[in-house]
């Protein structure tokens, strides 16, 4: 087929044979060849050769590379050659007339042009992958081609433009049928990776992305054909863990299929399948386990195990059933605990302890009534205490007739108060005889001058004397004098219990 290149073109041309007539050989004519030089006989050698040679190499070349047209050169039949006349014998028989060289451009300039356009839509097909899609249709455009190039290496150029045309009609039809082609191109590449073939599947893809490189389907097809091998493998070397009953052997191998191939459909389907078998068997494990503990009373234990399979079934009506006899037994436990730490406390009069633990049992159920009763038991014994530790702390406070009389009161609920343990008695008893003690008054005995007004705070105005006793509870008075003409006199008496009895002097001396 001739080549688009100007300088081959002439090349051609002027090494391609035409036909013509050959002289017969005479004795006049070998003699001429004996006086020829020899060197010019084994140049003519050489010549010969090489254009038997380049003739078969173009011919070859011109099969795949066809000329374009060039009207700057113009091509023209050789002449025929001159044979000498022999000198002797008849003349030879003349060729036939040469066809007209201005319609023999024309028609070789036509053939090119259609030649162009044929080779023009034969890459746009070979571009888009053709030969793996175009079939019999395809063959046939191959066929009108080669038809073409055989006319027109016989310069038979009408007839090749003929050819070409019709190879170039045959290319167009083809090149409207490649969307239907990428279309089939994607379904066979989608079932070649179903089965596992991935040449077939990469062949498949990569055409297509010659029609359309811009597809994602193609793409992605491509991509995982790549390693739909591999994942086939571990696909099948799961399902053989399965039936050995090695469920997360079966699993590891999945999940490196899906990560290979994160569109199998099949490496996808069958984790989740053999998860949920796996997730079944724990799921019952963690049933077993958590029950058992809860028969041997390991609360704790029994509880953790049944959250685990609630996790893995949270609407399991007997994950939830399990879980409130559980908590239920937890509860009368914990419960059944903290009365024992209650009442312990209670032995050894730590109402504080005894306080706390009842009140986490109602924390637990408000219901539980010894847990009321303890709480309210343990309170006042608290409030009683605390009462007796202030005056038993503070002493003097009794001097105070009112703080007297609270001591008092107190001492009679702290006797009603139950139950009446050691700590509480000691108490009592300590505050009882500080009450008492306060309660016995101390013999005073006030001396003056009869002149002087003698007043004692928390008694009263007692008037001018010059000898007076009185009983005063213990505690702190003070004893005034006032005479008019004198500056007062102010004496204060501290009253312990069970002092001696006491003698003081109150007089105003000091004139004013």
């Amino acid at each position: 087929m001739p080549k688009k290149d100007a300088s081959t073109r002439s090349t051609i041309e002027t090494i391609t044979p035409l036909s013509a007539p050959i002289p017969k050989s005479t004795g006049a004519d070998t003699d001429n060849f004996k006086r020829h030089d020899r060197k010019i006989i084994l140049l003519l050698i050489v010549s010969l050769v090489l254009l038997v040679t380049g003739g078969g190499w173009l011919l070859h070349y011109l099969s795949n590379h066809p000329l374009q047209a060039d009207n700057a050169t113009k091509t023209r039949p050789a002449a025929p050659a001159k044979v000498e006349k022999s000198s002797s014998g008849p003349a030879p028989a003349q060729p036939p007339p040469a066809a007209d060289p201005v319609q023999l451009a024309k028609e070789k300039q036509n053939a090119e042009q259609k030649l162009a356009d044929y080779l023009a839509a034969k890459d746009h097909l070979v571009n888009k992958g053709v030969a793996e899609w175009g079939g019999p249709l395809y063959a046939e455009m191959i066929k009108f081609g080669q038809a073409a190039d055989s006319f027109y290496m016989k310069k038979e150029y009408n007839a090749a433009s003929e050819q070409y045309v019709q190879a170039t009609t045959i290319a167009e039809d083809l090149a409207g049928r490649s969307a239907d082609a990428l279309i089939r191109l994607l379904d066979e590449g989608q079932t070649a990776l179903e089965a596992g073939d991935g040449s077939l599947a990469q062949r498949k893809f990569n055409t297509a992305l010659m029609i359309d490189s811009a597809i994602p389907v193609a793409r992605r097809g491509l991509q995982r054909a790549k390693t739909i091998e591999a994942v086939t493998a571990l696909i099948a070397s799961g399902k053989q863990h399965e039936t050995s009953g090695d469920l997360h052997l079966a699993a590891a191998d999945y999940k490196k299929a899906l990560r290979l191939d994160a569109y199998s459909q099949e490496a996808r389907e069958t984790l989740a399948a053999v998860n949920g078998r796996i997730k079944k068997a724990q799921f019952q494990q963690l049933i077993s386990e958590g029950l058992a503990a809860f028969h041997n009373n390991e609360y704790q234990v029994a509880r953790k195990k049944l959250i685990k399979a609630k996790a893995l079934k949270p609407n399991s009506l007997e994950v939830l059933d399990a879980l409130s006899q559980v908590d239920q037994a937890m509860r009368l436990a914990r419960i059944d605990t903290l009365q024992k730490q209650a009442l312990a406390a209670e032995q050894t009069e730590d109402w504080q302890s005894a306080l706390k633990s009842y009140q986490a049992v109602l924390d637990i159920d408000k219901n539980v009534q010894f847990a009321s009763r303890g709480k309210k038991r343990a309170a006042e014994q608290i409030r009683i205490a605390k009462r007796l530790d202030f005056f038993l702390a503070k002493p003097d406070t009794l001097a105070s007739d009112s703080q007297l009389k609270n001591a008092i009161l107190l001492l009679g609920e702290a006797g009603d108060v139950e139950p009446q343990g050691p700590k509480l008695v000691d108490r009592i008893k300590k505050l009882d005889r500080l009450v008492r003690i306060a309660k016995t008054p101390v013999k005073i005995t006030i001396e003056s001058d009869n002149l002087t007004q003698i007043a004692v705070y928390r008694v009263g105005k007692l008037g001018r004397f010059e000898v007076r006793e009185l009983e005063l509870r213990p505690g702190t008075y003070t004893v005034v004098g006032a005479r008019d003409g004198y500056q007062d006199v102010r004496q204060k008496i501290v009253v312990k219990p069970g002092r001696q009895p006491i003698r003081i002097t109150v007089k105003c001396k000091v004139k004013i």
